[in-house]
């Protein structure tokens, strides 16, 4: 994996997630938007783009807007004040890899998922 994340249990048992500068709205995504379930449409949306089953795809959630293109996806943050950066890129394949990384991370914490 290209980035640096890690996904870990804080005090209050609650999952979070450390990742580097240039894709903080990840965080926004898997905290606010996925939270403690598994990435399902998140990832679906991804995967139909990796897959080439589509070559668009968006998500909107609670906070973020996921755009994405084979390459590269963009995340926009739907509150970001006036001066505040309201969007971050990641390549969509690294993407991926951290929606599986927390999906691991939900099935540790409470089992098997459907």
């Amino acid at each position: 994996m290209k980035y640096n994340v890690k996904i870990y249990e804080n005090n209050q048992g609650h999952l979070m997630a450390d990742v580097p500068d240039e894709i903080y709205l990840v965080l926004n995504v898997l905290l606010s938007d996925i939270q403690e379930d598994v990435s399902g449409l998140w990832l679906d949306a991804v995967n139909d783009v990796l897959s080439k089953r589509s070559s668009y795809e968006e998500v909107a959630g609670n906070v973020c807007v996921m755009e994405v293109k084979e390459d590269v996806t963009k995340i926009v943050f739907n509150f970001a004040e006036e001066d505040e950066e309201d969007h971050c890129f990641i390549e969509t394949e690294e993407l991926k890899k951290i929606f599986m990384l927390w999906d691991e991370a939900i099935e540790k914490k409470y089992g098997e998922s459907d």
